[in-house]
């Protein structure tokens, strides 16, 4: 694996998201601010980042030891958030009344769209970027295909997490703060429909994290 310049990521993906708000202002200044929830959820989508940030470069310094485990565990748990973000397109069919007036589609809803097409944007690159500091750290201490076995669960994981998210409205902090209504939903989650979502999902995710992996190892020396 392609070993990435880390603080120069943070730089660009900090960047990215600042560009994403500004959009997000402008927008809402000509609109109104309805897609302000936004902001929270971009928030959620760093804090993996900000997790695998801290494991990977405890791991370089060769400090850390047994702090890894659990930083990789938060990690698991908030990984989700990152592709969730996808969902709130949803938003643009719940407001339909208000982009199309007799038959017109109005011009809101262009503006709206490519807001919320930059913020998936934004966390999707967050949190694969975050997926891919986790993976180099598995790679260094054990090899490429035990890195990729990991890959796999993580965005399964994703996929699962979305679902939970988006279908039975569970957030990540649930897992420490109402355990027994975590239980619950993932015994109603076990359905052929959510399953075949959960997948879908998956694979998506294994697809757009692919495609950005060999983009990055496209050139330049193995780590």
């Amino acid at each position: 694996m392609k070993e990435l310049n880390y603080p120069k990521v943070f730089m660009l993906l900090a960047a990215l998201s600042l560009a994403t708000l500004a959009v997000y202002r402008v927008i809402s200044l000509r609109t109104d601010t309805y897609y302000a929830f936004l902001i929270w959820n971009l928030f959620l989508a760093w804090i993996p980042f900000m997790f695998s940030m801290t494991v990977y470069q405890l791991d370089k310094w060769k400090i850390g030891g047994f702090l890894l485990l659990p930083l990789c565990a938060a990690w698991l748990l908030f990984f989700p958030n990152a592709p969730y973000i996808m969902t709130d397109l949803l938003h643009l069919t719940i407001r339909n009344k208000r982009y199309i007036v007799e038959g017109e589609v109005l011009s809101r809803y262009w503006y709206d769209l490519t807001m919320l097409l930059l913020f998936t944007w934004s966390a999707w690159m967050t949190g694969f970027f975050s997926l891919y500091q986790i993976q180099s750290v598995i790679y260094r201490k054990s090899n490429l295909l035990l890195s990729w076995i990991f890959v796999l669960a993580a965005c399964g994981l994703g996929g699962y997490g979305v679902l939970l998210g988006r279908v039975y409205r569970l957030n990540s902090w649930d897992i420490l703060t109402d355990r027994h209504q975590l239980y619950k939903l993932m015994v109603d989650s076990l359905n052929r429909q959510s399953v075949f979502f959960s997948l879908f999902i998956t694979f998506v995710l294994l697809v757009i994290y692919a495609t950005l992996y060999s983009f990055l190892n496209a050139r330049g020396k193995k780590s």
